[in-house]
């Protein structure tokens, strides 16, 4: 009894002892076996931690509340209030169209409930069904049922206006917008828009004269209002400068040339630092501003009047001649040292070495292994060969007298008859040739690189590439330097053979040419590819030829033809009259006869603003480039009785260049011939009709490809479409 009754009192000891600290928890939060405490330290004022019971397992969550699994709470806690733990909302009440629904979901915590409306779910409406029609003017009425609660809902309302066509109220002129309106058929309402204003119509006004040496000043003045733009220099016609390219460049460089201020290489057409530098000369040399502009007054004076060449010393092969000749004018004497070609120096190498190295071999002389490299053994072998050709040979340099000899000894050797091989023959070869861009402006050499390919259906072996002077090469018989080589060519461009060649380029007269030779293993027959051409006294960069530039001012169109495109709903008819408005003038791309007719291999052709680059031109009834059309390539097909031609496309489709954009006016007497839907009627308007033809017509699409104005004293007087794939 007495350990018994020890037991009880120091039980209620416990609890007694226990009761003030119980009494210090503030705000107990009890959810099962959860338990929350917010104790401050009562000397730090801290929150402190609990620690109470023993084997627990909780879960953590913010605000320093834990849920626990089984046993009691360790935790130190932040806060007296519920995180709360929200379950699942539970829809009391659904939402309809007019009426708000209620939901509310409960705290797994402490059982709190939280509560909210749900948002009406509005009408579904059906279609509109018209109870009374309406017009733009008188009101309507029209009724729609819910489809979910049956409401009605019913509105008054008015219909579209139906306008006619738009007409010209108000001019546009180059200071003011214009104004057209259209009428509703129905109501009469007016609606009203503003047309852009017009271009202005300019004029150049000479505010300060240019003269034979000098630029002018000049502004555009509009014809019509005035507005003057800021003066700007010009320069009197025929002016020349850096930058500048054409014909006219080339006639110049050429007069320098001629007067040995320019090398012959630099003759093409480009003017550059090269030329700019050689006219400052020849001003400087005659007295004149030497400011490396070609004036009309520099150009006048490079145009001496020479009397005939005189030679003082005659050329041979293998040695320089000079001539002189006197300007009939001013006695300016000019003189001229006439090479005999460039002689190939001990020490040299390259593809000319190697080709003299086995040209000597195949004739019977040892000029060493072909490594292109100008040595002993090469000499060696010279000395022999001019020894048995009558030549007296100048040790350590290979003149072009004895390149000449060796070739013909070898076209002796090889009997080479050469059959000009083509599209249609079983060795197609296709021969391209660049000159370099990056010799010197007063080099006498130019490197080209050249590339050989074969189009046929038979292998054969590459033997050499063939160069020679004169207008009308016939690589049969004339003078030639041969580059040898033997590597296989396979049919159909599976391989290719390139190299390079440096040619001088005062050597002969006439155009440089070049062409390949190969021969079938088989048979011997030797075949020769296309003929490449430059202008020896100018090697010339690789041709672009683009379509020819036309000088069309759209805003005072000469009488003719013009393919145009413009919105049918530019054309209005105003309280003047009809106009087009905002219309886009083209010109068909042509292209000069003479021009393609120089096209080489490895030249370009702009079509449609993009360079093609040339492998292969063939001329007939159309001049079909890289094939032809059917093969990926260009077609031209010719006009105007052949001295121009243009692109033919698909479908016969033409390429065009935009000239600009403009107002036209229609004339009283013109008439519209639409011809655009294939297997019907064409229809034609006259004057008055044109604008309601355009607006009812099927197709809405104007363009350059169907459509065409012709234009005679500044007014369209025929607006035609046709039918376009």
């Amino acid at each position: 009894m007495k350990k018994i009754a020890m037991i009880v009192f120091t039980l209620a000891l416990l609890v007694a002892l226990a009761a003030p600290a119980l009494a210090m928890k503030q705000k107990m939060y009890v959810k099962k076996d959860c338990y929350a405490y917010q104790e401050p330290d009562k000397y730090s004022g801290v929150t402190m931690e609990l620690h109470v019971g023993h084997d627990l397992t909780c879960t953590d969550y913010e605000n320093g509340f834990y849920e626990c699994r089984y046993g009691w709470v360790q935790a130190k806690y932040l806060s007296d209030t519920c995180p709360h733990k929200w379950g699942k909302w539970v829809v009391i009440k659904e939402p309809t169209c007019t009426k708000k629904g209620t939901r509310e979901r409960t705290c797994k915590y402490c059982g709190e409930t939280d509560r909210e409306s749900i948002k009406k779910t509005g009408h579904s409406w059906g279609k509109w069904k018209v109870t009374k029609e309406a017009t733009c003017s008188v009101q309507g009425t029209r009724k729609r049922t819910c489809k979910n609660c049956g409401e009605v809902e019913t509105e008054k309302y008015y219909a579209d206006h139906q306008y006619g066509s738009w007409k010209v109220t108000k001019e546009p002129t180059c200071t003011a917008k214009g104004q057209k309106e259209r009428v509703c058929k129905v109501c009469k309402k007016v609606e009203t828009r503003a047309i852009d204003m017009l271009p202005h119509d300019y004029e150049w006004k000479v505010i300060e004269e240019a003269t034979d040496h000098s630029s002018g000043k000049r502004a555009q003045v509009c014809k019509n209002c005035g507005y003057t733009t800021k003066p700007e220099s010009y320069d009197p016609e025929g002016t020349l400068r850096r930058g500048d390219r054409g014909d006219a460049v080339r006639a110049m460089q050429q007069l320098l040339v001629e007067q040995n201020y320019l090398n012959a290489g630099g003759a093409d057409g480009i003017f550059g630092g090269g030329s700019e530098k050689a006219l400052m000369q020849y001003q400087k040399d005659r007295g004149l501003n030497p400011d490396g502009i070609a004036w009309p007054q520099t150009l006048e004076d490079l145009k001496h009047d020479f009397g005939p060449w005189e030679t003082v010393k005659e050329m041979t092969r293998a040695e320089a001649g000079e001539r002189v000749r006197v300007c009939r004018g001013c006695g300016f004497e000019q003189r001229e040292t006439i090479e005999p070609g460039e002689t190939i120096e001990f020490g040299d190498r390259g593809e000319d070495v190697r080709a003299i190295q086995q040209m000597l071999k195949q004739v019977g002389y040892d000029a060493g292994g072909f490594d292109g490299i100008y040595g002993k053994k090469l000499d060696t072998a010279f000395t022999g060969f001019d020894e048995a050709h009558g030549l007296t040979f100048q040790k350590g340099s290979v003149r072009p007298a004895d390149v000449d000899a060796l070739v013909s000894a070898w076209l002796e050797a090889t009997n080479a008859t050469l059959t000009e091989s083509g599209a249609d023959t079983p060795v197609n070869l296709v021969l391209t040739v660049t000159p370099s861009t990056d010799e010197e402006a007063d080099s006498d050499v130019t490197t080209y690189s050249w590339s050989l390919y074969n189009m046929g259906a038979e292998d054969c072996m590459f033997n050499a590439l063939l160069l020679t002077f004169g207008d009308n090469p016939d690589f049969n018989r004339d003078d030639m330097v041969m580059v040898i080589d033997g590597e296989k060519l396979k049919a159909n461009s599976a391989n290719s053979v390139s190299g390079s060649f440096r040619a001088a380029n005062a050597w002969g007269e006439g155009n440089l040419n070049f062409a390949a030779m190969a021969v079938v293993d088989e048979t011997g027959d030797k075949w020769l590819s296309n003929v490449v051409s430059f202008d020896s006294a100018a090697a010339n960069e690789p041709k672009t030829v683009a379509p020819i530039v036309r000088d069309i001012n759209v805003n005072s169109l000469e009488d003719g033809i013009y393919p145009v495109a413009f919105n049918r709903g530019d054309v209005m008819k105003g309280a003047s009259g009809i106009y087009m408005n905002a219309v886009h003038i083209f010109s068909e791309d042509m292209y000069d006869i003479a021009q393609l007719e120089a096209l080489n291999i490895g030249d370009s052709i702009v079509v449609n603003g993009e360079a093609v680059q040339v492998s292969s031109i063939e001329f007939g009834d159309k001049i079909q480039i890289n094939g032809g059309l059917l093969q990926g390539g260009i077609d031209l097909e010719p006009i105007e009785e052949g001295n121009s031609w243009r692109f033919c496309g698909d479908d016969d489709i033409s390429a065009y260049t935009e000239e600009g954009v403009t107002t036209l006016v229609v004339d009283p007497t013109a008439t519209f011939i639409d011809a655009s839907v294939i297997d019907a009627e064409p229809v034609k308007a006259d004057y008055e009709g044109i604008v309601d033809a355009m607006m009812a017509a099927e197709y809405d699409i104007f363009d350059q490809y169907n459509t065409n104005v012709r234009i005679e004293s500044g007014k369209v007087v025929e607006i035609s479409r046709v039918f376009t794939p």
